[in-house]
C-alpha cells in the first residue's frame, strides 16, 4: 500500500507538472504573439481603424486643387474627368493589350553614365541574361540584315544589398510565347523595310529584348532608399529648369516659383512632375497586400500609401500641385496623339494577324475622335515663339535626353523599364508637338516610339482613373474605418521610390 501510494502521488506530480509546463508555454506564446501584433500595428498603420479614417479624412486635402482649368492648358479638371473616364480609358486600355503595343522592345542592361553601378543590382538572379547567338532559335534572328534586334531569354532574380522583397517583385518576367516569338520575326521583316530618319538614342540593336508589358505591370516593387532618392534629385535638381531667382535654402520648387518662369520651363516641370504622380499613384493603388513572402503577392489600393504621398501636409504644400501636373502631362501626350491623326490613318499597325491590325487602327481612329471632342487640350504654338526660341529648344531638348539616361541608372528592373517607356513615349509626343513647323511636316515614328506614346497615355489615363477609385473609396468605408470591399495593404517604409 505504501509503495502504491508513493507512485500514485508521483504520478500526480508529474500530471502537476506538465501542466504547469503547459500552461507556461501557453502564457509565453500568448506574449509572444501580443509582441508581433504590437509589432505589425507599429509598421502597418493601415490596421489601425484610427489611421484609415484619418486618410479619409485626410483625401479631400490631396484633391483639393484638382477642380478649375489645368494649368497652362485650355480643358478643365471636370472635362478630363469625363472624357477619360467615359471614351479614353476605355479604348486606352483595350489598345495596350493589343500584341503591337504589348511587346516593348527596350535595352535593360545599358550602364548608367553618370555614377558607378552601385545602385544596380549584380548578382545572377537580377538581371536579364542574353542568350548566346548559337542559343537564339533562327525564327527568332529577325533579319539576317546587321543591327537586327534579338530577343532576350532569360531573366535572373537575386540582387546585391536588397531585400527578399524587393528582388522578388522587381524582377522582370521574360516570358514569350513560341507563338509570340515567330510573329517577332515578321514584324522585324516589316521594319526593315521602313525607313527610320530619327536617332533614338536607346542602345543598339544588338542589345534591345521585347519585354512582353501585361506580365511586367507598373506597381509596387519595394525599391527605396539612396538609388530612388539619387534618381529623383538627379532629374530635379539638374535636369529640370530651377527660377533664376531662388534661395539656396528654399524648396526646390513650389507653385509661386514655378509660376514666376517662362512658359517653356513650366511646361517642361510640369511634364516630369506630372509622370513622377502618376508613377507614385500606381504605387499606391498596386501596393502589396498580402503573399509578400511568395511567388504570387496580392495587390491592392493602400489609401494610406496615397495619402502620405499626396497629402499637403506631408509634401510641404506641394502633394495637391503634383497631382494637378499629372493633368498637365495627361493633356500634352493626348493632344500628340490628336494631331498625328493623319499619320495613324495610314499606318498599318503590322503584325501580320490583319484582323487585328485592323481592330487596332479603329480604336486608334476612335482614340483620335474622342480627344477631338475636347477643344484645346494643349496648345502647343504658345510655346517656341520668341527669338530666342530656338535655343530654349536646343535646351529643352538637352535637358530630356539627359532624364532619358538618368533611367538607365534606375536599380530595379521593372522600374527601368517603365521609367524608359514612359520617358520615350513622352519624347515622342514632344518629337510629335514640336518638330517640322518651317518645313511642312513629314512625321516618322518606329515602332519603339509608338508603342511608348501609346502606353504612356495609357499609364497616365489610368492614373486619373486611380484617382476616381480613391476617392470613391472616402464613400465605401465601413463602421471600423476598413475599406468596405477588402483589406488594403501596409504603408511604405519611404517616399522616395519609383
Amino acid at each position: 500500500k505504501i509503495i502504491l501510494s508513493s507512485r500514485a502521488q508521483h504520478r500526480e506530480y508529474v500530471a502537476d507538472m506538465a501542466f504547469h509546463e503547459v500552461f507556461a508555454s501557453v502564457i509565453a506564446l500568448l506574449l509572444y504573439s501580443s509582441a508581433i501584433c504590437k509589432l505589425a500595428y507599429a509598421q502597418n498603420p493601415i490596421f489601425d481603424a484610427r489611421q484609415w479614417k484619418s486618410s479619409v479624412q485626410r483625401l479631400d486635402q490631396c484633391f483639393c486643387e484638382l477642380r478649375g482649368q489645368v494649368d497652362d492648358c485650355c480643358c478643365d479638371v471636370e472635362t478630363v474627368d469625363s472624357l477619360n473616364r467615359d471614351r479614353i480609358y476605355p479604348l486606352i486600355t483595350s489598345l495596350t493589350k493589343r500584341s503591337f503595343f504589348r511587346f516593348f522592345p527596350v535595352d535593360l542592361n545599358r550602364p548608367c553614365p553618370f555614377w558607378p553601378d552601385d545602385g544596380r543590382c549584380v548578382l545572377k538572379d537580377c538581371h536579364v541574361e542574353k542568350c548566346t547567338e548559337d542559343e537564339i532559335p533562327s525564327f527568332l534572328k529577325g533579319s539576317e540584315e546587321e543591327g537586327a534586334p534579338v530577343i532576350v531569354d532569360r531573366i535572373l532574380e537575386s540582387c546585391s544589398g536588397v531585400s527578399e522583397e524587393e528582388r522578388r517583385l522587381s524582377v522582370i518576367d521574360s516570358t514569350i510565347s513560341q507563338e509570340q516569338r515567330q510573329e517577332f520575326v515578321t514584324w522585324q521583316e516589316y521594319d526593315d523595310s521602313e525607313e527610320n530618319f530619327c536617332d533614338l538614342h536607346a542602345g543598339s540593336p544588338q542589345d534591345l529584348s521585347y519585354v512582353d508589358l501585361l506580365l511586367n505591370p507598373e506597381r509596387y516593387t519595394g525599391y527605396s532608399g539612396h538609388s530612388t532618392e539619387r534618381i529623383w534629385r538627379a532629374i530635379y535638381h539638374e535636369n529640370c529648369f530651377r527660377p533664376e531667382e531662388r534661395h539656396p535654402s528654399a524648396p526646390l520648387f513650389d507653385s509661386s516659383q514655378v509660376q514666376g518662369m517662362c512658359l517653356e520651363k513650366r511646361a517642361f516641370y510640369r511634364l516630369i512632375s506630372g509622370m513622377h504622380a502618376s508613377i507614385n499613384i500606381h504605387l499606391s493603388a498596386l501596393y502589396i497586400a498580402s503573399g509578400k513572402e511568395t511567388s504570387n503577392p496580392k495587390f491592392h489600393p493602400n489609401m494610406n500609401e496615397f495619402v502620405r504621398r499626396f497629402d499637403a501636409a506631408t509634401t510641404n504644400g506641394q502633394g495637391p500641385s503634383w497631382l494637378k501636373n499629372l493633368y498637365f502631362a495627361y493633356l500634352l501626350v493626348l493632344r500628340a496623339v490628336e494631331k498625328a491623326g493623319p499619320y495613324w490613318g495610314s499606318h498599318a499597325f503590322f503584325t501580320g494577324d490583319a484582323a487585328e491590325d485592323l481592330q487596332v487602327q479603329n480604336t486608334v481612329r476612335e482614340i483620335v475622335q474622342a480627344a477631338k471632342s475636347c477643344s484645346n487640350l494643349f496648345d502647343e504654338t504658345m510655346l517656341f515663339n520668341g527669338n530666342t526660341s530656338q535655343l530654349l529648344k536646343n535646351d529643352f531638348k538637352a535637358h530630356f535626353k539627359n532624364i532619358s539616361r538618368i533611367m538607365d541608372c534606375v536599380g530595379c528592373s521593372k522600374c527601368r523599364l517603365w521609367g524608359k517607356l514612359q520617358i520615350q513615349g513622352i519624347g515622342t509626343a514632344l518629337k510629335i508637338l514640336f518638330s517640322g513647323r518651317k518645313n511642312g511636316w513629314s512625321l516618322r515614328l518606329t515602332r519603339r516610339e509608338i508603342i511608348a506614346l501609346f502606353n504612356v497615355v495609357g499609364r497616365f489615363s489610368n492614373s486619373i482613373h486611380s484617382l476616381e477609385m480613391f476617392r470613391e473609396m472616402q464613400t465605401r468605408k465601413d463602421d471600423s474605418g476598413r475599406e468596405s470591399r477588402g483589406d488594403s495593404s501596409p504603408t511604405l517604409r519611404t517616399r522616395s521610390e519609383l
